[in-house]
């Protein structure tokens, strides 16, 4: 009994890091869409050299003052206390990850132990899309 109790746990563990980026995972992200509350277009995930890349510094997607970025503070998808942001580890309805295969998962940076939210942050450096 004593054993299963300590294989749980050790899945629950494996389980609550799942949500992290792997360099492998990658392809699934590149050109996925990020769609926020509303169906709003926010970009896409990719190299910053992509147009509508949220990492393209030249992209409305990736600036500080568009309402359709998530990198404006005062946004709804880029503040850290509305339900439809990135930024809150709470958000309820953070913007949607979608590819060309379907729903990948949703753009957060929380909480950890959701599996199916990603942050930006892990997606960019670990696929190196500067």
């Amino acid at each position: 009994m004593k054993r299963l109790i300590i294989a749980l746990g050790f899945i629950v563990v494996c389980h609550a890091k799942s949500a992290e980026v792997y360099s492998w995972e990658c392809g699934k992200f590149e050109g996925a869409k990020i769609i926020g509350e509303g169906g709003i277009y926010l970009g896409v995930l990719g190299p910053g050299w992509l147009t509508d890349s949220i990492f393209n510094s030249s992209s409305v997607h990736s600036s500080s003052w568009s309402s359709e970025s998530i990198f404006n503070n005062n946004s709804e998808f880029g503040n850290s206390y509305s339900n439809t942001s990135v930024f809150n580890d709470n958000a309820s309805r953070p913007p949607k990850i979608i590819s060309n295969s379907g729903f990948v998962g949703y753009l957060s940076v929380g909480p950890t132990w959701d599996s199916e939210r990603f942050s930006p942050y892990d997606i960019k450096y670990t696929c190196d899309w500067d």
